[in-house]
């Protein structure tokens, strides 16, 4: 079982399930992360994906980290997030009309 923190995230509720972009910008070195209802794709062949690197844009470097869920938001406003696997994973994808990118 993986877990991460992330920074608060906008309409996003305990126990959502969505999928966590990285958006890592090479100037300053941060890196920010986005849950969102919508994969990411490559900039350059519109190929959507799950994981792996996507491009870059404006010297900030965009990957696909894969699907999650919510487990607890902290008083902080924190998100800790918990990475969706096996089973959980697949219906996930097939909800969300991705079931060709099932493992």
């Amino acid at each position: 079982m993986t877990t991460k923190w992330i920074e608060q995230q906008e309409h996003v509720a305990l126990g959502d399930k969505a999928f966590l972009v990285s958006f890592s910008n090479e100037n300053s070195g941060s890196t920010r992360y986005i849950l969102r209802s919508q994969l990411v794709y490559i900039n350059w062949s519109s190929e959507l994906y799950l994981t792996g690197w996507c491009g870059m844009y404006s010297n900030v470097a965009i990957q696909g980290e894969g699907a999650w869920k919510v487990i607890r938001i902290a008083k902080s406003g924190r998100y800790l997030i918990e990475e969706l696997e096996g089973t959980e994973l697949a219906e996930f994808l097939e909800e969300m009309g991705y079931p060709e990118l099932i493992p």
